[in-house]
Parts: C-alpha cells; sequence; structure tokens
C-alpha cells in the first residue's frame, strides 16, 4: 500500500500577514459577528480554510449554493437548517426533530455572504433562535461571514420581491437583514492583493471598476485590449469569460466540433444524495483527443491545480491523458465530490460530518469557455472577456476582469462603456452594521 500523504498546516504554507492575524484574533475573541471582506485576489477563501483548521471551537460551514458549499467542505444553508428554496418567510419556521447539531455549535461559518439574501440571514436567526431555545440573536452563535459585496449579489428575479425588500429592508443584502437592527458585529477587510501583485496598474484600473465609476482614462486604457478572437496571439492560452451559460456551451460546443475525431463520453456515477444543481462538471462529458480542458480540483501529487490547463492527447477507458503546460502528460481519472452533512456526536460531544451523497467524474471541464459566474475563485494568465450581450449584474465587469493575473493577458471582445460597470452602491453601507475591527 502507498504511504499516506499527509498535507502540511495551512498556517506552513500560506503567508499569514498582519490582516490575516487581525481576522483570526477578531473571531476567535468569540464575542462578536465578523464579516471578513477584500477585493478580488486577497486570499478570503485560504483564511476561511485557516480558521476552521486551527479553531478549537465547535464550527459548521455553510454556503448559499451547492458549488460554494463543496468548494469549502461545507454544507448548504438551506440544507443545513432546513429552510424552503424560495422566500424565507420566518413566521412559517418551527423548530426541527434533531436539533443537536444546532445546539452544539459555538461558530457559525458562512462563505460567499454577498450571496445570502435579506429573508435567508433572518431565517437563519430565527432557526437558530427555535433550535437553540435561546431569545437571544442567532441563538448566541457567533457568525464569521465571508465575501465581497462588489462582485457576487443575491438573486432576486421577481418585480415583486425587488419591491418588497426595497420597501421592508432597504434591500436584498444580507446586512438588510432585520435581525441587524438587534445586534451588530465588526469587519475586517483584507488589503494585500496577491492575484495581481505583479502589475500595479491594473490592480489601479480594477479598483476603479470596483467602484463603478471607470472615467474616459481607465476605459480607453482598458478598450486598448479589445481584440478579435482570430486576432489573438495563441488563442488556445484564453479561456473566454461570458455572461450566459447558453453563451460558453455554444462557444466549446462549436470549438469541440471542430476537431478531427470521435467524440468519447465519460459518464458521471452518482450514489446517494447529489443535488443536480450543485454538479461540479457536466455529468456527460465529451472529449476528443485535441481539447482544451479546465482542471477543478488540485491534484494531490501536485501535478496541477483547480484552473491549470491541459490538452487531451489520448482517450482511455480509465480517463483521458492530458498534456500540461509544462509538456508532461497524465491519465487523469474519475474523482469524487462528496455532499455532506453535520452530525452530533453526543457521547463525543463534538459536530461530525457525515457523507450523504457523492459525485464521481472526471475533475475536468472544457476549457476554451466557462460563464463569469463559474469563474469566481478562479485566477487565469488569460483572458478574453466576451460580453456580447452586454453586463446584466451588479459587479460583472469587475469579476470578470480580475480574474486575470495581468493587463497584460487581457482581451476584450468588444469596448467596455460605463454602462456596463453596474454597481449597487448601497453595498458600502454595510459598514454602519459592521464597522472596521
Amino acid at each position: 500500500m502507498p504511504p499516506v500523504t499527509r498535507k502540511p498546516p495551512l498556517r506552513d504554507v500560506v503567508d499569514v500577514n498582519a490582516d490575516f492575524a487581525r481576522a483570526l484574533e477578531v473571531i476567535e475573541g468569540g464575542h462578536e459577528h465578523v464579516f471578513v471582506t477584500g477585493r478580488a485576489g486577497t486570499g478570503k477563501s485560504t483564511l476561511l480554510h485557516l480558521l476552521v483548521e486551527e479553531t478549537h471551537r465547535r464550527v459548521a460551514v455553510v454556503a448559499p449554493t451547492g458549488l460554494a458549499a463543496m468548494n469549502v467542505g461545507g454544507q448548504t444553508i438551506h440544507s443545513f437548517f432546513r429552510l424552503p428554496p424560495r422566500f424565507v418567510d420566518v413566521r412559517e419556521l418551527q423548530a426541527l426533530r434533531h436539533t443537536g447539531v444546532m445546539k452544539a455549535i459555538d461558530l457559525l461559518v458562512i462563505d460567499e455572504v454577498s450571496m445570502v439574501r435579506a429573508d435567508l440571514m433572518d431565517g437563519i436567526d430565527t432557526m437558530l433562535r427555535l433550535n437553540r431555545r435561546s431569545d437571544e440573536p442567532f441563538g448566541g452563535v457567533q457568525l464569521a461571514m465571508f465575501g465581497d459585496l462588489w462582485q457576487l449579489p443575491p438573486v432576486v428575479r421577481e418585480p415583486e420581491l425587488k419591491e418588497y425588500f426595497e420597501a421592508a429592508h432597504g434591500g436584498p443584502w444580507f446586512f438588510q437583514a432585520h435581525v441587524w437592527q438587534q445586534c451588530s458585529g465588526r469587519s475586517v477587510e483584507l488589503g494585500r492583493i496577491y492575484r495581481q501583485q505583479d502589475d500595479p496598474g491594473f490592480m489601479r484600473i480594477l479598483q476603479a471598476v470596483r467602484d463603478g465609476e471607470p472615467d474616459d482614462e481607465i476605459l480607453g486604457e482598458l478598450n486598448d485590449r479589445v481584440r478579435p478572437k482570430r486576432g489573438l496571439d495563441d488563442v488556445d492560452s484564453y479561456i473566454v469569460l461570458t455572461g450566459t451559460n447558453a453563451a460558453a456551451a455554444r462557444e466549446n460546443g462549436r470549438r469541440l466540433s471542430e476537431l478531427p475525431g470521435k467524440v468519447v463520453n465519460y459518464a458521471a456515477e452518482v450514489t446517494g444524495r447529489f443535488d443536480p444543481g450543485a454538479f461540479p462538471t457536466e455529468p456527460d462529458l465529451l472529449l476528443k483527443v485535441g481539447a482544451r480542458v479546465m482542471f477543478l480540483r488540485n491534484d494531490p501529487e501536485q501535478r496541477w491545480v483547480n484552473g491549470s490547463f491541459g490538452t487531451v492527447v489520448e482517450l482511455g477507458d480509465e480517463g483521458p491523458m492530458v498534456q500540461l503546460a509544462d509538456g508532461t502528460a497524465h491519465l487523469v481519472k474519475k474523482t469524487a465530490w462528496e455532499n455532506i452533512t453535520y452530525q452530533y456526536d453526543r457521547p463525543g460531544r463534538q459536530i461530525t460530518r457525515e457523507v450523504v451523497g457523492s459525485y464521481r467524474q472526471l475533475p475536468l471541464r472544457l476549457g476554451w469557455a466557462i460563464t463569469i459566474h463559474k469563474s469566481q475563485g478562479q485566477t487565469f494568465d488569460r483572458v478574453y472577456v466576451d460580453l456580447a450581450g452586454g453586463a446584466f449584474s451588479h459587479g460583472q465587469v469587475y469579476v470578470a476582469l480580475s480574474r486575470c493575473r495581468s493587463l497584460a493577458g487581457l482581451a476584450l471582445a468588444r469596448p467596455l462603456r460605463a454602462s456596463d460597470v453596474l454597481l449597487d452602491f448601497s453595498v458600502g453601507d454595510y459598514r454602519r452594521v459592521f464597522p472596521p475591527a
């Protein structure tokens, strides 16, 4: 049997800068709710993992979507609290039959909190009060929330709901939930940007876009990067970021169809409970020799990382042989993503994680194009932003541009207009609830 490879402690491999240390100090103080924020590329996810690895308290990690929950080894908010997949009316909520986990936790970690709507935040508060039989906000549990309000917004599709949130909360954001009228917290903003640290000029451009008011000079610098796709130097080295799933699928499908040879379908294996909406890659992954692919997970043997690119050079029964940028080729086999739930171990007085479902598939997706939304958290050397249908969401342009390490690696399908840079200026109001620590 081969030796088990143990990961070194995160603290040994990450830069625990002053902001990281301050955030951990405030959270581990155990008294205040903490919102950890920061621009793209400042290490929010790394800090979250470091907190969970090092805390001695009983902790549960949740996120608003299945994919976000899997990325942090947690459970979705709706699943953990048994909340309905619609508007959460706290008057309808009732205590659960099995409340051991909620009674036991000391710390609730919420990732991608910018996507958590006000009604969902009030639902979390209500369920913790009911199940812990406490009148305290969040039942006395401390919250550590991670996210950037300038990136992914909460989804509010129905016009009636938009009107409701404006009238009842002042907006849909998590910090506008009613519970924050009874309590507050502190914020820690991570200031050091790792992703673009070698390109201060690009950081200046991204800051202007993030602020929602790029001037003519900023737009001019970006629009100097407009290139037709056929005019790109080494087009296959770029990842195309699109606004919609349909546009990304068209680009990937077109590029795959242009390759000669047969298509091989690698089908996923699903066991137990696993929400199709949380599938991390296609259940039927169609590949050809010559297909460009992107890796979706770090390799335990460190041959590739999440976000690496490769080219399929051979198709086999166990999986494809993929050639990496360094020229080496490796057999890529299926891996498992786990759907977990938290359980309370009464004899041990510990919170445990139970695997209730798994999804086995190649840790790959076609790598010519992905949506801006699915690019969240990724870092790329070369990015081609294709907003053919225009930007339609708060923070969308900022997310797309900030995936790239440098301005030199960025190309645009069409000129950006000031009207493309959409921003809900109310996001800065979070500081009223979470003043700086």
